[in-house]
C-alpha cells in the first residue's frame, strides 16, 4: 500500500536500517505523521512484501 512505501522509504533514508540506528521507530513515526506501533506495522508488512518479491524470484 501507499502507506507501506511511505514506511519503509522513510525509515530507509530516516537511516533506520543503520547500525547503529540514526533514527528510531519513534522517530520515524513522528515524521510521518502516526503512532509508533503503527508506523512498525506498516514497515513489517513492507519488509514482508519485499522479502516475498526477493525470495520468490529466487525460487525460479
Amino acid at each position: 500500500t501507499d502507506r507501506q512505501h511511505a514506511a519503509l522509504e522513510a525509515a530507509y533514508h530516516a537511516g533506520f536500517f543503520e547500525w547503529p540506528r540514526d533514527a528510531d521507530g519513534t522517530d520515524v513515526a513522528d515524521s510521518l505523521g502516526v503512532a509508533p506501533p503503527t508506523f512498525h506495522q506498516h514497515l513489517r508488512k513492507a519488509e514482508r512484501k519485499v522479502f516475498e518479491s526477493l525470495f520468490a524470484a529466487e525460487a525460479t
